[in-house]
């Protein structure tokens, strides 16, 4: 608690009123120098009892969106004692990544008052963050003492990537709708060609098949009536040295970006998918049944980048028995180790389709290298739509 620069001007004011009162010898006038003194300690004493702790109930709806999106967020405010009046303004404190702080205002009121502060928040970058805590600032109604204090307490919100619509390449090989016939021209089929197989996480138990089952002591599944499960592997490129060392780079966040739409737009093609990092980590595995957008969406929420060397990693772990599958990646820099990578996952039959995100022009003239590796690239990065990027690579493919 302090006394504000209006509050401390009427103190010196009274002050220097009883001084001149006191060298005129007129003891009348000390008295509205007094109150003069005495007035802004008054509005301090008066704040005490509104300092008592603040209960805080917050809620966000929803605790989970994209960049770019909107969560409303509602405090419920309940002062643990009783308020004598003033000018109260609260404001939830915010990382930078979801947006500025602001005050919001009210008249605090008598007695045991309850207030609810409703505002929208629009984040600006994905990961998961904390909203709060709550800061109270309480003055009186003449502006001459303030009390600011926070109280504890916050909430967590987890901001997914930006994912952008993309449009079937029904005439690109290896793209469409699971049923399309361009998936059978591209050979993008499974290898486990049988009428029944083993159960896999997210198979439906309705296909369950009781005899087979019962004959080998495990539970096995019927195949689906279409002879082929069409599969894809997404290759993130989070590598550090991909990227510029300052905190937020708009590169690595529209990578980021490119690969969960990707992602998202194969899954709902029917696809199964496989999400792999640069240190070869599996972040989204194959068949993970219902809610695998979700699963997808998480993982990449909170990617960060990784000291991993190469993409040798991440591309042969693509490759672990993933024959005929469609292999996709977004790629912040290749080097000469990443070309023989990139060439040898090449070398299994299965269309290999890159984004390369280049940080200069030499690296943007890469990508003819990574072309003559057998892969369709396509040079896009921060400025540049992610699904016109996807429709390029389509109409590359058909070239």
């Amino acid at each position: 608690m302090n006394l504000t620069a209006r509050g401390w001007a009427l103190v010196g004011a009274g002050v220097a009123w009883c001084a001149v009162a006191f060298v005129v010898g007129q003891r009348d006038l000390w008295w509205p120098g007094l109150f003069l003194a005495l007035l802004p300690v008054a509005s301090l004493l008066l704040l005490l009892p509104g300092t008592a702790r603040l209960r805080v109930q917050r809620r966000v709806s929803p605790a989970r969106l994209g960049v770019g999106g909107t969560a409303r967020v509602e405090l419920l405010l309940e002062p643990g004692g009783i308020a004598l009046g003033g000018v109260s303004r609260v404001r939830d404190l915010l990382p930078d990544a979801l947006g500025d702080a602001r005050w919001y205002g009210f008249a605090a009121g008598l007695g045991r008052w309850r207030q609810s502060v409703r505002y929208e928040l629009r984040p600006r970058r994905r990961g998961r963050h904390a909203i709060g805590p709550v800061e109270r600032s309480v003055a009186d109604g003449l502006g001459l003492a303030r009390a600011r204090f926070t109280a504890r307490g916050s909430t967590e919100v987890l901001v997914t990537p930006r994912v952008e619509p993309l449009s079937n390449q029904r005439g690109a090989s290896g793209v469409g709708q699971a049923t399309d016939t361009t998936l059978l021209r591209t050979g993008l089929g499974s290898a486990d060609d049988v009428l029944v197989r083993e159960y896999q996480q997210g198979d439906d138990v309705r296909r369950i098949h009781w005899r087979s089952s019962a004959h080998t002591g495990q539970l096995m599944v019927r195949r689906e009536e279409r002879a082929w499960d069409p599969s894809a592997t997404v290759v993130v490129d989070n590598r550090a040295l991909a990227y510029s060392s300052r905190a937020h780079d708009e590169r690595l966040e529209w990578v980021v970006s490119a690969a969960a739409s990707v992602s998202i737009h194969l899954l709902r093609d029917g696809f199964d998918l496989g999400l792999v990092a640069a240190d070869g980590r599996l972040l989204s595995p194959h068949r993970l049944g219902s809610g695998r957008e979700e699963v997808v969406l998480e993982h990449l929420a909170e990617l960060a980048t990784d000291p991993a060397p190469s993409l040798r990693e991440a591309l042969g772990a693509s490759g672990r028995g993933a024959e005929g599958q469609l292999l996709v990646a977004v790629l912040g820099r290749v080097d000469a180790a990443d070309l023989d990578a990139l060439a040898d996952a090449g070398r299994h039959g299965r269309a290999c389709w890159a984004v390369l995100v280049p940080r200069s022009r030499e690296d943007a003239n890469s990508a003819d290298a990574v072309r003559a590796t057998g892969w369709k690239c396509v040079v896009a990065g921060p400025g540049t739509s992610i699904a016109a990027a996807w429709h390029e690579l389509g109409v590359e493919d058909e070239r």
